[in-house]
């Protein structure tokens, strides 16, 4: 199982046993399923790898000015830590130490400073419990 944080707020992940020889069928089918999304979790890293550098081989403009070309005004923690550059662990940790988040066991709280701060604590059907900031914060 994925233990980056990412994962506990953005993903819903169960294990699940599936015996070769006594379900040949569905092992198979199964095996097939994580076989593709291996290779398009290949492709979209390769494909994200190729839009990093230019037409001339230079460096493309960071993820953080791409950023500002969005009309959005708040941006999930993942999404806001792709545009800063960093992973989405490393900025729970500064959202932490800036006490705009607090860590509870394994979960986080919105404290009044990441309220002021425009941070909100949005419950998705889907994705679960996650956080949205202003795409301009500055941590």
């Amino acid at each position: 199982m994925n233990l980056y944080d990412f994962s506990h707020i953005n993903n819903n992940e169960m294990g699940v046993l599936i015996s070769r020889k006594e379900e040949e069928q569905l092992y198979g089918d199964t095996y097939e399923e994580a076989q593709g999304l291996i290779r398009i979790s290949d492709e979209v890293r390769m494909s994200a790898e190729t839009i990093a550098k230019g037409d001339d081989g230079t460096p493309a403009p960071s993820a953080a000015n791409k950023v500002e070309e969005k009309p959005y005004d708040k941006l999930t923690t993942s999404k806001l830590a792709k545009a800063l550059g960093m992973r989405t662990g490393e900025l729970n940790d500064k959202l932490i130490t800036a006490r705009l988040l607090t860590k509870d066991g394994d979960q986080f709280k919105l404290t009044d400073q990441g309220k002021a701060a425009g941070g909100e604590f949005r419950f998705s059907k889907k994705f679960g419990p996650f956080f949205i900031w202003p795409s301009d914060l500055a941590v």
